[in-house]
């Protein structure tokens, strides 16, 4: 499986702090998969809501999806984000 990064051109931001900003990730259907990535999110952001939250299974429950609504407050908070997201072993994807 792979990882998708965000990858820009240039250097400028392309979002406008604070900002609304969605986190989508994959990963296999496991007991423990929403609650690392909550528990990931978290560490950066504070505790989030379950507003904040949309699961999906997959049609045949073999994949979840969970995106997180987070207000992003810079460049650096997102790319720490992500970078956890990545190194967590049940993360297949993520955008």
């Amino acid at each position: 499986m792979g990882k998708i990064y965000i990858v820009t051109e240039n250097n400028e931001d392309i979002f406008n702090f604070p900002c609304d900003y969605p986190i989508k990730i994959f990963g296999l259907s496991q007991p423990d998969f929403k609650k690392t990535v909550c528990q990931i999110v978290e560490s950066h952001i504070g505790q989030l809501h379950a507003n904040q939250l949309t699961i999906k299974n997959s049609s045949k429950g073999k994949y979840n999806s969970i995106t997180i609504r987070i207000i992003a407050t810079s460049r650096k908070q997102l790319d720490a984000i992500n970078s956890d997201l990545q190194a967590c072993p049940l993360v297949s994807y993520l955008l």
